[in-house]
């Protein structure tokens, strides 16, 4: 059995649950999802999002992640023993560097094993990209609103880009100056952009940014139904985007064969861009 603990905003959920769900098909395991030990504690009042997703796993009950209790002892005398025993016998990983490349042929000898971290790249989870993709396709109804515009965004004469700027409480702010290079390198690619642009903070915007095309601010739909501004961040063809996670998976989960994907070289975290995308420094 493969459990993972689900924390942070959608898209940490999601890279939680595509590394978790990709390790498990590999091994031939069981995949369940502890959505509720870190919740409880969340700071932000943040809540598990992925059920609104068909994803193929069963949620964590209360004896499957007894030992793992967030701040308990049981969880520090685990963390100190797997120090000790080789990867592949540890039956709690933890995620300590940006990218672990014992994770791709991980073969647990344990009959349970805890996963621990976000997991915060598409490494992980590559050889099964397309399953991904069907697993996170909606399992909910979308809003009237939403299917409006997400269909302006799919008629829109021009080429539709998404543009994301993450700034409220948030601690790795990209600069102005981002932007005007990835304005420039789009232009190079996209001849006629028209662009949606999605915020928490369009006050910066307005004052900041002057995108080289058309373009209009897509209402923030709130954190309880964020998961419809990922989707139509999806729906459009190209994408600039902030060293979030959440316009990560709007860009990756976007299905046009001949997307331009821009998003910063250095995140100021563990996450980084696809290899396929264009990294600007």
């Amino acid at each position: 059995m493969i459990i993972a603990r689900i924390e942070g905003g959608l898209g940490n959920q999601m890279f939680i649950y595509a590394a978790a769900r990709s390790l498990a098909l590999r091994t031939d395991r069981m995949l369940k999802l502890d959505v509720h030990s870190v919740f409880k504690v969340d700071t932000y009042g943040r809540s598990y999002q992925l059920r609104r997703f068909n994803i193929q796993a069963q949620e964590a009950n209360k004896e499957d992640v007894a030992v793992y209790k967030v701040g308990s002892v049981s969880l520090k005398r685990l963390r100190r023993l797997n120090r000790l025993l080789p990867f592949n016998w540890r039956s709690l990983i933890e995620e300590k560097s940006l990218f672990d490349p014992r994770m791709l042929q991980f073969r647990p000898n344990r009959e349970k094993v805890y996963l621990i971290g976000y997991w915060q790249r598409e490494e992980y989870f590559k050889k099964v990209a397309n399953l991904i993709r069907q697993d996170l396709t909606m399992k909910v109804e979308l809003s009237t609103e939403t299917l409006a515009k997400t269909k302006q965004i799919r008629d829109v004469k021009n080429e539709s880009v998404c543009l994301h700027a993450r700034r409220i409480a948030y601690e790795h702010l990209l600069p102005k100056s981002y932007y005007e290079k990835a304005f420039k390198v789009l232009q190079k690619h996209v001849k006629s952009p028209y662009f949606f642009i999605f915020s928490d903070d369009f006050k910066w915007v307005k004052k900041n940014l002057n995108p080289p095309g058309p373009f209009e601010f897509v209402t923030h739909n709130g954190a309880e139904r964020d998961f419809e501004d990922l989707w139509l961040m999806s729906q459009c063809r190209h994408a600039i985007i902030a060293n979030s996670s959440f316009s990560w998976w709007g860009a990756w989960l976007n299905e046009n064969p001949g997307k331009v994907v821009i998003a910063p070289a250095d995140w100021g975290y563990r996450a980084a861009p696809c290899r396929d995308w264009i990294a600007i420094e």
